[in-house]
C-alpha cells in the first residue's frame, strides 16, 4: 500500500511544487507589505495566499479526479492494474494520498495564517489594529468573516472532508463510465450527471444533520459524516472494480 501510494504522490509532485512557489512568492509579498508597512503590499500578500489555498486544494482534487480517469482510459498506468494488488488496495491508495495531500495542505496554511497573523499583530500595532487591518482587506474582496479560531478553523476542516467527500464520489463515477457504461451512448455525459446526483444527495445529507450545541460540535459531526460517506463511495466504487473492471 506504502508503495502505491508513493507512486500516486509522484504523479502528482510537480503541480504541488508549482502551488508551494506561489504560495513563497505570496508570503514574501505579505512580509514585505508588514515590515514595509506597506498596506497595498500586504493586501496583495493576503489575497494571493487565501487564492493559494483554495485554489491549490481544489486542484489538488480535481488532478487526482484527472488522474484516475488516464489511468481507467489510458494505458499511462496499464502495469499498475497488472500488479498483485486488489482493485481496493489500489483505490485505497489513490483515496489515502488525495486524503492526506489535501488536509497536510490544508494544516500547511492554517499553520502559515497562524504564523502570519502572529507577525502581523508583533508589527502593526497591537491585535485590533492588525484585525482592522485584514477586515479592510476582506472586505475589499466582499468577504465578510468574523475571525476566530474557532469560525474559521472547525468549518475549514469540515469543508476539506467534504471535498474528499466529493472526490472520492467522482471516483465512483469515473469507475462506472470506464466499466458498466463503457461503450454506450453519451456514457461520459450519464456517469457526470450520476456524479451531481450523488453529490447532491450526499451534500442534503450534510445539510439535515441534527444541530447540536455549539458550532465546533457541528463541524464535527459533518467531518464524521463525511468520512462515512467516503468509506460508502470507497466501497461501491472498489467492489464495481473487482467485479466489472478490465484492463
Amino acid at each position: 500500500m506504502f508503495n502505491l501510494m508513493k507512486y500516486e504522490f509522484r504523479k502528482t509532485a510537480f503541480s504541488k511544487v508549482v502551488i508551494l512557489a506561489i504560495t513563497v512568492i505570496a508570503e514574501i509579498a505579505y512580509l514585505i507589505g508588514v515590515f514595509g508597512e506597506w498596506e497595498r503590499t500586504m493586501a496583495i500578500g493576503i489575497i494571493g495566499l487565501t487564492m493559494c489555498a483554495m485554489i491549490g486544494i481544489f486542484y489538488i482534487g480535481i488532478e487526482s479526479l484527472l488522474v484516475f480517469h488516464k489511468d481507467l482510459n489510458t494505458k499511462q498506468s496499464y502495469m499498475l492494474f497488472l500488479t498483485p494488488k486488489t482493485s481496493y488496495q489500489i483505490l485505497g491508495a489513490k483515496v489515502l494520498e488525495n486524503g492526506i495531500a489535501i488536509f497536510v495542505t490544508g494544516a500547511f496554511f492554517a499553520v502559515l495564517a497562524a504564523v502570519d497573523i502572529s507577525i502581523g499583530i508583533l508589527y502593526i500595532g497591537g491585535v485590533k489594529e492588525f484585525f482592522n487591518v485584514v477586515d479592510q482587506v476582506l472586505r475589499s474582496i466582499q468577504v465578510e468573516i468574523e475571525l476566530t479560531p474557532q469560525t474559521v478553523l472547525f468549518p475549514f476542516f469540515a469543508g476539506l472532508a467534504s471535498w474528499l467527500m466529493t472526490i472520492v464520489t467522482g471516483y465512483l463515477a469515473i469507475v462506472l463510465s470506464a466499466t458498466v457504461l463503457a461503450g454506450k451512448k453519451f456514457s461520459g455525459l450519464v456517469s457526470f450527471i450520476l456524479f451531481m446526483v450523488l453529490t447532491y444527495v450526499s451534500g442534503l445529507l450534510l445539510d439535515h444533520l441534527p444541530v447540536l450545541g455549539s458550532n465546533e460540535a457541528n463541524a464535527c459531526l459533518m467531518i464524521a459524516s463525511s468520512f462515512v460517506i467516503i468509506a460508502i463511495m470507497y466501497s461501491l466504487t472498489g467492489w464495481v472494480m473487482e467485479k466489472k473492471l478490465s484492463v
